[in-house]
């Protein structure tokens, strides 16, 4: 069983300091996430950190770990260039490993980008205010310390939906709606879910929004399987009525195999009663080429006893869009029925073999999958060349299937 990790951020968001806050509440080394903190000073040219402490208080009811960081810096602002070159001396210096410094300048680097897309200056010119200050320095070198303390670098890490609050807040350059610019700049693009609350505040920040999309591949609208064994409650500053200022991370083992692939997809359904078989299976092939993982379209008998297709088509989040305006496009369906589910992928791998057939070499690519234990459970040809070989020797595809599928199965073990 693999580890793997939820961050929780459904409820008050999530910031650089809440986030460092839940790792060491889980259990990462404090003394070795202040003391790079403090580090961070040395790097920053007019800063000085004078108090580093992460003090357990209640918030809202609940027990939580809270980070005081008490600095001077005489600069409000700069660039952006020059806080990634520094934060890479940092990182070289108290000797992060490979992984933990690149998740640290990766995630300065999307504030950076977020920031130049927003204000349409140069990666290298982009001057930044509230970013720019020692805390988000500390947050990076702390989270990334505290990160590889816990092993987490090495695990599959997941986020719920992302709560971004309401309203306006006030920055540098005056009043932005909530979510700000550079928010919906860090996310755009990426399968993660904002979702508003009732809170007029900016309950996510730009520093927490980097370092959740770098840290997680994508979000879950639910949480995974999981089999708890840490959890970290990491509090903010703000206070909100009835609703705790509290980040929860929680660590533990997938119940499934580690050699099993897991991933998010989207199962679209309709039913349709009023179209022919040639254009249903010309929205087949429309639907295939806009990336649709499968495709199956049943008989079946709807309200009234009126003759109906239902069509199912399974969708990753890239293509959902897509994928939709082709099927409302091509049915002329009025809706459809869409589910966000899990889906389990056992191993597999595509080889290239050569083979002699009727005295002709061919290039034939094969899909192999294997159950837990490494045994070969499915040997797929891809049926294009299968064709194409029966287009040129004359032989039935069925044969060349057969032969195929013996000698792979002779080449590569057994079924």
């Amino acid at each position: 069983m693999g580890k793997i990790a939820v961050i929780d951020c459904q409820i008050s968001g999530i910031s650089g300091d809440m986030l460092l806050s839940s790792l060491v509440d889980a259990g990462a080394n404090k003394n070795r996430v202040t003391t790079a903190i403090f580090e961070c000073q040395n790097f920053l040219r007019g800063c000085s950190i004078s108090k580093v402490t992460f003090a357990r208080k209640l918030v809202s009811g609940f027990k939580a770990t809270q980070l005081a960081l008490i600095y001077h810096d005489g600069t409000s602002v700069r660039r952006g260039s020059e806080i990634y070159t520094s934060l890479s001396r940092c990182c070289e210096h108290i000797g992060l490993s490979a992984r933990a410094k690149v998740f640290a300048l990766e995630s300065m680097k999307k504030i950076i980008r977020a920031e130049s897309r927003v204000h349409g200056e140069r990666f290298n010119n982009v001057y930044l205010h509230e970013a720019s200050s020692i805390d988000t320095f500390a947050d990076l070198i702390g989270c990334a310390v505290a990160l590889e303390d816990l092993d987490l670098f090495n695990s599959k890490i997941y986020s719920t939906r992302i709560a971004v609050g309401s309203g306006q807040f006030s920055f540098s350059h005056g009043p932005v709606p909530n979510p700000g610019n550079a928010i919906i700049e860090i996310f755009k693009g990426l399968p993660f879910s904002l979702l508003g609350t009732n809170i007029e505040e900016e309950l996510t920040t730009p520093t927490g929004a980097a370092l959740l999309v770098t840290l997680c591949n994508h979000g879950l609208d639910y949480y995974p399987a999981i089999r708890p064994e840490k959890v970290g409650y990491g509090a903010g500053h703000k206070c909100f009525k009835n609703v705790p200022n509290i980040l929860r991370l929680l660590i533990g083992r997938s119940p499934i195999s580690g050699d099993v692939t897991t991933n998010t997809v989207f199962i679209v359904e309709t039913n349709i009663d009023d179209l022919s078989g040639e254009i249903i299976g010309n929205m087949i092939e429309q639907l295939d080429k806009a990336g649709a993982l499968d495709i199956s379209v049943v008989q079946a008998l709807s309200k009234k006893n009126r003759p109906t297709f239902l069509v199912k088509i399974i969708s990753d989040a890239k293509d959902l869009d897509n994928i939709l305006e082709i099927l409302f496009a091509e049915s002329g369906t009025l809706g459809a029925r869409v589910q966000e589910v899990s889906r389990v992928v056992i191993p597999r791998n595509i080889i290239t073999t050569s083979m002699s057939i009727n005295g002709r070499f061919f290039n034939i690519r094969v899909k192999i999958a294997r159950d837990l234990r490494g045994v070969i459970i499915n040997i797929k040809p891809e049926f294009e060349d299968i064709r194409n070989i029966s287009r040129i020797t004359g032989l039935p595809t069925k044969r060349i299937l057969d032969l195929v599928r013996s000698e792979t199965i002779q080449r590569f073990g057994e079924m």
